[in-house]
């Protein structure tokens, strides 16, 4: 290894001693917390890739420069976001998993959330689609510009089955530790991903974002609707605007704050970047209209923690009078990279989930700590009509947390 190699090795290896990050973070969890609630595994993906086979692509589909991803997905719509250096009359053709058209929607073109002048971002709307069925799509132009693949619109409100998610945060940085993780995300079966914030490292830029969130997660994002919280390094260019121009988000908040349901549950994202009294009024509003039976609540900057970061306390003041008034039964957050399970707090549930892939940090133990490991990790969650498991995997697939939450 050259001389001045070596020096910039030993300067990172210091500099990320020094801010009390690993330069890899800890794979394997070093301790265990419960295990009385085994996970079940299987494929995200399999089934749908299998229904909708994969299709053929021509030459043609070089001009897509990031592959399909699922944003929005409801009942009745979804929203098909890719991005092209050719836009004019790209489409995107809808099927039923046996073939029979849908429809077809042509895709429009922006001008942000890319690379360089000659790429569009394109969204396309989907709508009229029938809850908890499987459809298939393919982006195309005369011919198929990408793999033909499938996904699944959100259940009603009254359908029995469980439903699944998995959430992660502080992980886009690219490296080994984050497609370490990847490979264990891929052996359970989950309907939807949330991100508790830092999504693109360091600094939440264009580059970024394709590399080391689209360039990772395409074989998920593919198939399954994403719903990322903003956090500190995803504000770290343009005040977040490259987060708002590459995802597509509900609401009417700038894609900043926003709900929606999932079955039996009303998922809140906060946005702990933004003003907080704001998000406070709106979720006081929000929360008082839903009638689901569960209530989840994701942001980064956590209400409690006992990492590097610490509680927010101002948030904590302002946000868990009212998480505790509608009866929210999880908060999950980032920014701290570790994992904590708290003791419940007036009844709510809180764990930090900060482990995604970029590295691990210290993490303590407080009064109100149940559990806490620094380890790179995630969460799938099992919401069931009367009882919500939160199941904890390291990056070799090894559970070593769970908890019970009861509906209330």
């Amino acid at each position: 290894m050259a001389a001045h190699h070596v020096i910039t090795a030993l300067l990172v290896a210091t500099a990320l001693a020094a801010c009390g990050m690993n330069e890899s973070g800890n794979l394997t969890a070093t301790k265990f917390g419960d295990l009385s609630h085994p996970a079940e595994r299987g494929s995200p993906t399999d089934a749908l890739r299998t229904a909708c086979g994969s299709g053929a692509v021509t030459e043609a589909g070089a001009v897509i420069k990031r592959r399909p991803y699922l944003q929005q997905v409801t009942t009745t719509s979804a929203v098909i976001g890719w991005v092209s250096t050719a836009p004019a009359g790209e489409h995107v053709d809808v099927t039923l998993p046996d073939g029979t058209p849908v429809f077809t929607t042509v895709g429009t073109s922006e001008a942000v959330g890319v690379r360089s002048a000659d790429e569009h971002q394109m969204w396309a709307h989907l709508e009229g689609l029938t809850p908890a069925t499987t459809y298939c799509y393919a982006v195309a132009n005369g011919a198929p510009l990408a793999e033909r693949t499938g996904f699944r619109t959100a259940p009603a409100a009254d359908d029995a089955k469980p439903v699944r998610f998995m959430a992660f945060g502080d992980s886009g940085g690219g490296g080994s530790d984050q497609y370490a993780l990847l490979e264990q995300m891929l052996a359970f079966p989950y309907e939807l991903i949330i991100h508790t914030g830092d999504v693109a490292y360091d600094d939440g830029t264009i580059d970024q974002f394709e590399d080391n969130v689209f360039g990772v997660y395409a074989d998920l994002f593919g198939n399954l609707p994403f719903f990322p919280a903003a956090g500190n390094h995803d504000y770290n260019t343009m005040q977040g605007a490259p987060f708002r121009d590459v995802f597509s988000l509900p609401g009417d908040n700038g894609e900043k704050w926003y709900s929606y349901d999932w079955g039996r549950v009303h998922f809140v994202a906060l946005d702990t970047e933004s003003d907080y009294a704001t998000q406070a009024e709106w979720l006081e509003a929000d929360l008082a209209k839903t009638t689901l039976p569960w209530k989840i609540l994701y942001l980064h900057r956590p209400l409690y923690s006992s990492g590097e970061h610490g509680s927010d306390m101002p948030l904590r003041t302002l946000l868990a009078p009212i998480l505790e008034k509608h009866g929210v039964q999880l908060v999950l957050a980032g920014h701290d990279h570790d994992y904590e399970r708290m003791v419940p707090q007036q009844g709510v549930a809180y764990v930090v989930t900060g482990g995604g892939g970029r590295g691990t940090r210290d993490v303590g133990s407080s009064s109100f700590t149940a559990f806490s490991d620094e380890v790179i990790h995630f969460v799938y969650v099992e919401v069931g009509l009367d009882e919500l498991v939160l199941h904890a995997i390291d990056a070799t697939g090894v559970e070593f947390d769970s908890m019970s939450v009861p509906r209330g």
